[in-house]
């Protein structure tokens, strides 16, 4: 599975990579040079982490990974959507409404996704 999941994130990264400089004619593009990519290898690092423990739990429980597990996968990936939104507004990245949604939308997932842990 992580494997599978790598191997995800790397054809995510070279389509976007590949879209940036084919189709764009921009190979320094913010969204297809940069934040695509990062954001691809990232999941794949949490996953990563992630992963196991859900198996173990899985294994010990004999149930699928509670909402705490999937919790702890999704939190830090939706704390990420803030500092794109960031680096969007900063580097011109797109409308400025995109940069702001991304904040606004990461701030409020993230305390969602701490509320429903408490």
């Amino acid at each position: 599975m992580i494997t599978g999941v790598w191997g995800l994130a790397f054809l995510v990264a070279a389509l976007a990579g590949g879209y940036g400089v084919l189709v764009l004619h921009s190979p320094n593009n913010i969204w297809t040079g940069w934040i695509i990519q990062i954001a691809a290898i990232i999941g794949a690092l949490r996953f990563t982490k992630w992963y196991p423990e859900a198996v173990r739990a899985r294994v010990r429980t004999g149930r699928p990974p509670s909402e705490h597990h999937v919790r702890s996968l999704l939190t830090p990936l939706a704390g990420r959507l803030v500092p794109v939104g960031i680096v969007a507004l900063i580097f011109d990245g797109g409308p400025v409404w995109l940069g702001i949604a991304l904040i606004v939308v990461g701030v409020i997932a993230v305390r969602a996704l701490r509320a429903l842990a408490k």
